[in-house]
C-alpha cells in the first residue's frame, strides 16, 4: 500500500486551519459568555442604582415616575449563574417594584397626587439594597474570570 504523500499534505493543509479555527472559536466563545454575564449583571446594577434615586427621590417629593424593571425583565429567566438566593432577592425586590408601578399608574390614571401618599416606597429601600451588594459581590468574584465558572453559581448561599 503506497501512501501519496502529497495529496495527504494537501488534505492537511486544509484541515489544521479549519481545526485551529474551531478550537479558536469555542475559546472565544467561553470569553464572550462570560462577558456577557459580566454585563447582564452590571447591567442590574445599574437599574437598581437608579431605582433607589428614584425612591430617595420619591421620598422627599411625589412624583409620577415609574421603577425600572425592563433588564430585569429581560434577563430573570437567564439567570442561573448568580445562585439560588440572589435570584429569589432580585425576584421580590422586582415583584415589590412592579408592585410600586401598578400604584403608580393607577394615581396617573387618576390624577391624584393625593393617591400618591399611600405608596410606601421606603419599603423598597432594604431589598434594593441587598440586591445591589448581592450583584456587586457577584461581579467583584467573577470579574477577572476569562471564562464562565463550573460551578453554577459562583455566590455561596
Amino acid at each position: 500500500m503506497d501512501f501519496d504523500w502529497a495529496e495527504i499534505g494537501k488534505i492537511l493543509s486544509y484541515l489544521i486551519p479549519v481545526a485551529i479555527f474551531i478550537i479558536f472559536n469555542i475559546f472565544m466563545r467561553k470569553q464572550q459568555e462570560q462577558k456577557r454575564r459580566l454585563g447582564v449583571v452590571k447591567g442590574l446594577i445599574a437599574e437598581i442604582d437608579k431605582n433607589q434615586k428614584l425612591m430617595e427621590a420619591f421620598l422627599l417629593q411625589w412624583q409620577y415616575k415609574k421603577f425600572r424593571t425592563g433588564n430585569w425583565k429581560r434577563h430573570k429567566n437567564k439567570l442561573d449563574y448568580i445562585g439560588q438566593s440572589l435570584r429569589a432577592t432580585l425576584a421580590s425586590t422586582y415583584e415589590i417594584a412592579e408592585g410600586f408601578n401598578k400604584e403608580i399608574e393607577m394615581a396617573k390614571q387618576q390624577k391624584s397626587v393625593s393617591y400618591l401618599a399611600g405608596i410606601r416606597v421606603d419599603r423598597l429601600r432594604d431589598p434594593l439594597a441587598k440586591s445591589r451588594q448581592g450583584l456587586e459581590e457577584w461581579y467583584a468574584l467573577n470579574k477577572d474570570r476569562k471564562k464562565p465558572p463550573e460551578d453554577e453559581g459562583a455566590l455561596p448561599s
